[in-house]
């Protein structure tokens, strides 16, 4: 994660999530982005499969409030099943 000290909070902040590629990941780790910010988040998403499927990275641009909403929504996914890391 970024310093917070070098963000002027509210800012648009960039999320990529690597997961294993299956439709249940995807929606385990949209389902933790829709307590944290809204459906647009969700909707505006960018994924990324790699060379052989096996993959996703998907890339979330959220409106963070101040570090704390940046870092409950990190620790949320990282706890997921399917999700292989959090950037």
């Amino acid at each position: 994660m970024s310093d917070p000290k070098l963000l002027s909070f509210p800012c648009d902040y960039p999320i990529k999530v690597m997961l294993r590629a299956n439709e249940s990941s995807r929606a385990h780790v949209d389902a933790v982005m829709a307590r944290h910010t809204d459906a647009t988040v969700i909707a505006a998403a960018t994924e990324r499969p790699s060379a052989q499927g096996n993959f996703l990275g998907v890339t979330y641009t959220i409106r963070a409030r101040d570090a704390a909403h940046i870092e409950a929504l990190f620790t949320d996914l990282k706890d997921l099943p399917g999700v292989l890391m959090v950037l």
